[in-house]
């Protein structure tokens, strides 16, 4: 090894208690930083979940469904023609 390798590793073993120390503050700080980012993300979607559920459900007793009248005159009218036609 040469002699800065051996003195960084001099330097290393010095302060090893404070190098790790860093790291696992690190580590600790990283992991707080991803569990919230879940944390938000689970909540924001329950809570879109819950308002799209509670927005979109209408109550089935004052619910009407209303008719729209459909003329069939010309569909009769042509089926009636296209019988007579191959009828004859």
């Amino acid at each position: 090894m040469s002699q800065k390798k051996v003195e960084q590793y001099k330097e290393y073993k010095k302060n090893k208690a404070k190098i790790l120390k860093k790291e696992k503050t690190m580590r600790r700080i990283e992991l707080g930083a991803v569990i919230l980012v879940c944390a938000a993300f689970i909540g924001w979607f329950g809570w879109s979940i819950y308002r799209t559920a509670t927005t979109g459900s209408t109550d089935a007793t004052t619910s009407t469904v209303s008719a729209a009248p459909i003329d069939l005159n010309a569909y009769i009218d042509y089926t009636q023609g296209l019988q007579s036609t191959y009828s004859s």
